[in-house]
């Protein structure tokens, strides 16, 4: 959370800075418009600096979580309207007792996907049929267990579990190529490059595996904490050099080949009255061109030189969502419900949108951003899809579903994937 010496000299920087583009050019989406702030009077702060993004780009799948693996969201193509094109049933997908659900990957409009039985599918989106469908038998006769993540390579899929098994499972036909057991358990998904899988343990220790067999290259531990979050990011790949987080707030960059250490810092929050002892960062570490980005739950958002380790600048607020960043800018959204868009070069807040925070006295959660084609996309635990334009904040378009959002929204080709409570997979195009 901001502290009230924090929200003072953002206030008075808002306030000092703020005014409106007279030359902004908006691409406006069909659909009832809504408030969607806490307070109808609330006013859009922000900077008085013209925002460049990079072109948008289209994209053909999402083999793993954050799409690559920089863990980099960037500026992706779709049309300029946007409406829902159809809803498929995924089936129950939230493992109830720890209230997890697993992130599905997509590769020529096949999707992948885990049910709360343990049942890894493989369905074609085309006509909605189950290619195949594998139970995972150890982990169903479990009772407390549960699935960490998916990610794919050219002729398999990686799937790690809360047993502490890691699976290699044919692409094409769903027979399992291998398992390996190891003692922890595993809540995040994997990283693969090339021929080496990286994950994850949730007592803080990252394995580097050999794709083909399974077999351990080597390992890398942290520190152990007592309080985590279950889930989180896979590590950042960029080059020879892995960042890692783990849930003690420690981050590590090593080198991929061997494990060696390049360089490591302690991102835990320095305010001993901070509500967030939980020094977990569930937010991906980022990777792109030189820098890392790190968003952590303890009020801080560390930028560092990928080399040295040398920080760059820090701002304080606390995040537990994805975020992106595209030419000049990073959009994110803190655990607050404020929607940021900040320089990328140092840091400064160019504007903010308070989303709303409460609904009936309940706490509103709210997914994303996903940047695309000059529209932000935000989707929330009431149902709500809201349109903004990345360059003032103001709301394009409003939509309200019955349904609940528990996932950050997706995006393969110019199809936009949400994922509800209820195991809907509804389909914007």
């Amino acid at each position: 959370m901001l502290n009230n010496f924090s929200r003072l000299l953002i206030l008075l920087l808002l306030l000092y800075s703020c005014s409106y583009f007279e030359d902004e050019k908006e691409v406006e989406l069909p659909g009832k418009r809504e408030n969607v702030f806490e307070i109808e009077k609330r006013t859009l702060l922000k900077a008085n600096k013209k925002i460049n993004l990079d072109s948008p780009k289209s994209i053909k799948s999402w083999p793993q979580q954050h799409q690559n693996l920089r863990n980099h969201l960037f500026h992706l193509k779709s049309s300029d309207s946007i409406s829902l094109k159809k809803k498929i049933e995924l089936g129950d997908i939230t493992f109830g007792k720890f209230k997890h659900i697993v992130e599905p990957v997509i590769k020529s409009k096949v999707i992948f996907f885990v049910n709360d039985d343990f049942t890894l599918n493989a369905m074609d989106m085309k006509n909605e049929s189950i290619v195949w469908s594998l139970q995972l038998k150890e982990e169903k006769e479990e009772s407390l267990s549960f699935i960490g993540g998916l990610a794919l390579s050219d002729y398999s899929i990686i799937v790690t579990t809360g047993l502490g098994n890691i699976y290699s499972i044919n692409l094409k036909n769903g027979k399992i190529i291998w398992k390996k057991k190891f003692i922890g358990q595993f809540s995040r998904p994997p990283s693969i490059k090339k021929n080496k899988i990286f994950t994850v343990s949730d007592d803080n220790q990252l394995l580097c595996l050999e794709i083909n067999s399974g077999d351990v290259l080597w390992t890398h531990t942290g520190s152990i904490e007592e309080v985590s979050i279950i889930g989180g990011s896979k590590p950042a790949i960029g080059n020879d050099i892995i960042l890692v987080s783990y849930s003690s707030g420690e981050i590590f960059a090593l080198n991929i080949n061997s494990g060696e250490v390049s360089w490591f810092d302690e991102v835990n929050s320095s305010n001993f009255f901070n509500r967030n002892i939980i020094n977990d960062i569930q937010s991906p570490v980022t990777i792109l061109d030189k820098r890392v980005y790190v968003p952590t739950f303890s009020d801080n958002f560390i930028v560092y030189n990928i080399t040295n380790g040398k920080k760059l600048w820090n701002l304080k607020f606390s995040s537990l969502n994805p975020f992106v960043i595209s030419g000049d800018v990073i959009y994110t959204i803190d655990i607050s419900g404020r929607l940021l868009c900040l320089e990328k070069e140092a840091g400064k807040l160019l504007w903010a949108v308070q989303l709303q925070q409460t609904n009936d006295g309940e706490e509103v959660v709210w997914r994303g951003p996903l940047l695309s084609s000059n529209k932000l996309i935000v989707v929330s635990s009431t149902g709500s899809v809201i349109s903004l334009s990345p360059f003032s904040g103001h709301v394009l378009s409003k939509i309200k579903y019955s349904e609940e959002f528990v996932l950050s929204p997706i995006q393969v080709g110019n199809e936009i994937f949400l994922t509800t409570s209820k195991g809907d997979l509804m389909i914007f195009k």
